[in-house]
């Protein structure tokens, strides 16, 4: 039922933006329009960022070509700047290309809190903060966090060693299959791949590549083990990385090929 839920608002989306399509018995607003298509994107945003991430941050509000993210904390928010990049090109994937996000902006809430201010003095006022130690240093730190932000960073920061370590020694894994390995989420595993491969086509396209590095570079490439790789495949991939070009149409010239 879920999935049918999915599709349907797939279509929904697809008749909103479709600028051939008129509607004779109402008018939907710009505003109408994007808030279905944010509620799209929060459907499944799990799904576009990971299920770990998912927990840390969250849409705020799509307004126009921009898209507002709320985190968790400061540092979440600055390392997801830092890979903006990487982040417009999953949102804009699953916008079914009806709107194009051009700016992502990431905070953590104090951006709109003077608009929520006037909201929040009819409310009672909020209980008081609650504060535990954090259970890997002792630190104080507010209660419901797994740990304080300090500890937080300082694991983030293994985790990505940890990445890029697995993926020097199995350059051919996919995200699926680094879940095997380690607890992650796309953006970061995506970020530490995509940062390797950049190393290792530049030193083959400079002449600094040795031969194991050289390996390293086809088999990010083509994602294949070295078993899968035959000489003609990899003189093929080296002598294109060896071109001043980007690599997005070398899937479609080589692994069309028979080898």
């Amino acid at each position: 039922m879920y999935a049918e839920n999915l599709e349907a608002a797939e279509e929904v989306i697809r008749r909103l933006f479709d600028p051939r399509r008129t509607y004779k018995k109402a008018y939907i607003s710009p505003e109408i329009k994007l808030a279905y298509l944010q509620h799209y994107l929060e459907s499944r945003w799990a799904e576009i960022v990971g299920e770990n991430l998912a927990r840390s941050c969250a849409i705020e509000k799509i307004s126009g070509s921009e898209l507002y993210v709320r985190t968790a904390n400061s540092m979440l928010a600055n390392e997801l700047y830092m890979m903006q990049q990487l982040f417009l090109q999953k949102i804009n994937s699953f916008l079914l290309g009806r709107v194009l996000i051009k700016k992502v902006y990431f905070h953590t809430g104090s951006f709109f809190r003077k608009q929520q201010q006037k909201e929040k003095q009819a409310e009672p006022p909020a209980p008081p903060a609650e504060y535990t130690k954090c259970p890997v240093c002792g630190a104080k730190m507010r209660k419901g966090l797994d740990m304080c932000s300090v500890c937080e960073r300082e694991q983030r920061e293994e985790l990505r060693s940890k990445l890029a370590e697995l993926l020097r020694i199995q350059p051919w894994l996919k995200y699926e299959d680094c879940l095997a390995y380690y607890k992650c989420d796309k953006i970061l595993f995506t970020a530490v791949k995509e940062n390797l491969q950049s190393y290792y086509f530049e030193r083959v396209r400079c002449g600094f590549a040795d031969k194991k590095e050289s390996l390293l570079a086809v088999m990010f490439l083509l994602e294949k083990q070295p078993e899968d790789i035959t000489l003609a495949l990899y003189e093929n991939a080296l002598t294109y990385l060896r071109r001043d070009q980007g690599v997005s149409a070398f899937g479609s010239r080589l692994h069309g090929k028979k080898q």
